[in-house]
């Protein structure tokens, strides 16, 4: 019989433990510190992000090795701002951002060269369905990004001295010069300020005869299909995002005025980099008045002061500036009521030619 016990006790102990190694992930942030690992304060402070906190449901630090493969990631959900990770001893970039890497917590977002840091990107999924009157365009149709906001480190490094300073701060009165420079490095993820990772565009036009339009769409070709996270360089590879033109502002004789949207992009990967722009209308009694194209890429100017980085073209203005490749967008005029509403994508499909 104690046999018996001492066999079954024996057993659960063995249950006990096959269960607690199969709960220790890269991912957790919670559990038993491990033997050959530091431990790391986190605080991140997501004020320049561009992205409301109580907008997020997770972070993600990830830590890629030195030597190379899959990163090391951490997972933050019940605190965004402030936590604590288990790093091994070794050499690692840091990168930081808002969410996670799972398709599920992303709309608009792929991510491509996850096992390097310099390689690790955030990339526009391709349209799959047609927009409005664009089933395809001279280049790939991509979807607008979601709010992405990221900070970076190239090299931390975890040492073993670190690592026995980290279990030991504050059981001392008083600490060396050495043991001063190995807290500055423990705390070197203490002031993680993330950034965005996208810029905002917002696409006015000025149209004569307004009112007869009953909807205003476009593409704007020319843009970065994704950007690096780490550096937060642009990707050389381009796309058109297609648009609709839904804020409508009319002037005192009630036809007249100008059409707007606003969208996330990526950004352009030189501010030289070429970009065109296609404007289409919709006329009340249901035809296709002429495209209106622009040659846009000296037309982008800077909105001061905003976070996200955001920028603006306008057209429909030709007399501001000869050498502008803008001109007047005049529509004919079809006597129609000024309260026309814009419709949706699906009412008209048009494919191009």
């Amino acid at each position: 019989m104690r046999r018996t016990t001492q066999i079954a006790a024996r057993l659960l102990l063995v249950t006990v433990l096959i269960y607690a190694l199969s709960g220790c992930t890269r991912r957790p942030l919670e559990g038993v510190l491990g033997p050959e690992t530091a431990l790391i304060p986190i605080h991140i402070d997501w004020s320049k992000s561009g992205i409301p906190v109580e907008q997020m449901h997770r972070a993600s630090i990830l830590l890629f090795p030195e030597a190379g493969g899959e990163p090391l990631e951490y997972r933050l959900e019940t605190s965004l701002t402030d936590n604590q990770i288990q790093v091994p001893v070794g050499v690692y970039s840091v990168i930081v951002f808002n969410e996670t890497t799972d398709p599920t917590d992303w709309e608009f977002i792929n991510f491509t060269g996850k096992d390097s840091y310099q390689n690790f990107a955030a990339v526009a999924l391709p349209v799959t369905e047609s927009r409005g009157f664009y089933s395809r365009a001279e280049e790939p149709l991509i979807e607008n990004p979601d709010p992405l906001a990221a900070w970076s480190l190239p090299r931390f490094e975890v040492t073993k001295e670190l690592l026995m300073r980290s279990r030991t701060r504050g059981t001392r009165s008083s600490t060396s010069r050495a043991e001063e420079l190995l807290d500055e490095a423990i705390n070197s993820l203490s002031n993680i300020i993330p950034t965005p990772r996208i810029e905002t565009i917002t696409i006015t036009a000025r149209v004569e005869n307004l009112t007869s339009s009953m909807q205003a769409t476009g593409i704007l070709d020319g843009m970065s299909t994704g950007v690096y996270m780490g550096s937060g360089e642009r990707m050389s590879t381009t796309g058109a995002h297609a648009f609709i033109l839904n804020g409508r502002v009319y002037d005192e004789n009630g036809e007249d005025g100008t059409t707007t949207n606003t969208f996330n992009v990526f950004g352009r990967q030189y501010p030289t980099s070429h970009l065109d722009l296609h404007i289409d209308f919709l006329l009340g009694d249901g035809t296709l008045f002429q495209r209106q194209s622009f040659d846009a890429t000296n037309m982008v100017t800077s909105i001061p002061g905003t976070t996200p980085p955001a920028d603006q073209i306008e057209v429909g203005y030709d007399e501001r500036d000869p050498d502008s490749d803008d001109h007047e967008i005049v529509l004919p005029d079809m006597d129609m009521n000024a309260g026309i509403t814009v419709g949706e994508w699906d009412e008209v499909i048009i494919p191009l030619m």
